[in-house]
């Protein structure tokens, strides 16, 4: 299904852009979430004119991640986990987990898609990626600290 993307989407396209997508992605997530719009006849005409207001939310879109790469950018996040003796972690750390750290010490709301980790299974401090909008990325410390 052809969709016109309203806001700029990670591995999707830009704002304004026309992309194929699943018919289930757009209509159950994209259009809902106003995210995007049905590519037919009248959209597409209308585009031309929507595209200053697709570009002014881009615009506050792209200085809210900036705003949130200023506050989380370099820092610490530490999290307890059950580990054994060896430092190795009874389970492993999920984005949900690193997510809800973020709010609980920035109070600030991410979606979990965002992170780009790797499997953290043990003690330590591992680097993550947060890809906020479009080129916008943050560069977090997650230390994993054993509970006591």
């Amino acid at each position: 299904m052809e969709i016109i993307l309203l806001e700029t989407l990670n591995k999707l396209g830009k704002a304004g852009e026309i992309v194929n997508v699943k018919d289930g992605y757009a209509t159950n997530y994209l259009i809902p979430m106003k995210k995007a719009l049905f590519a037919n006849k009248k959209n597409r005409e209308d585009l031309a004119s929507k595209m200053s207001i697709i570009n002014k939310n881009n615009e506050i879109k792209t200085e809210e991640a900036k705003t949130t790469q200023s506050k989380i950018d370099g820092q610490i996040i530490k999290i307890s986990m059950e580990a054994n003796d060896e430092g190795k972690l009874y389970g492993n750390v999920n984005q949900k987990q690193i997510v809800d750290a973020i709010y609980n010490d920035y109070s600030l709301e991410l979606n979990a898609d965002n992170l780009a980790i790797g499997q953290i299974n043990v003690l330590g401090e591992h680097h993550i990626h947060v890809r906020l909008y479009d080129e916008i990325t943050a560069h977090l410390k997650v230390e994993i600290v054993k509970k006591s």
